[in-house]
């Protein structure tokens, strides 16, 4: 059955955001912990201040990051060093989801650099993280979620849609 969900509606909280993380990386995800990437980090794309309780969204763009900041950690690779690498490669890194070209991150000591994931993992990396694979069905994850429950908290039960958002980047879709 195909989705008839707009993109725009294909935004989660925080706390969804953690499940559908836990749920496909197979292990507990914390929405603390995804928050702190996320907005702590500046990681996201919903970094302006939310006032009076206002609930913040974030797209596949958003939960993709996540995952390969996770992935660097599980490599082996330091927060701060993760943090580092993806500030400075977030265009790349966009561009190569928003294409689901076939690539890798590939980091080696405080760089990081994305190339053509065709080839074996280099001997002299520390890690190696193929990006389409992490991008790979989670808009479609995202929309069924959605489509589950198409409201969010806002202080009361409020469409999606309806939520202002501080950034017109790049949510999914």
């Amino acid at each position: 059955m195909q989705s008839a969900t707009p993109a725009r509606l294909r935004l989660l909280t925080v706390t969804e955001a953690s499940t559908l993380l836990s749920k496909s990386m197979g292990k507990r995800i914390s929405a603390q912990r995804v928050r702190r990437l996320l907005v702590n980090a500046g990681l996201g794309t919903e970094l302006q201040r939310r006032q009076h309780g206002q609930t913040r969204l974030f797209g596949a763009l958003d939960l993709a990051t996540v995952k390969v900041a996770l992935e660097l950690e599980r490599q082996g690779i330091s927060a701060w060093v993760g943090k580092v690498v993806l500030t400075y490669l977030r265009d790349d890194l966009v561009r190569a989801f928003k294409a689901s070209a076939p690539v890798a991150l590939s980091v080696s000591g405080v760089r990081g650099s994305i190339g053509p994931a065709l080839r074996a993992r280099p001997s002299t990396v520390a890690a190696w993280v193929p990006l389409r694979e992490l991008w790979k069905d989670l808009d479609a994850e995202i929309a069924a979620l959605r489509d589950a429950k198409p409201t969010v908290w806002m202080w009361s039960e409020v469409p999606c849609h309806a939520v202002k958002r501080s950034t017109s980047g790049y949510v999914g879709g």
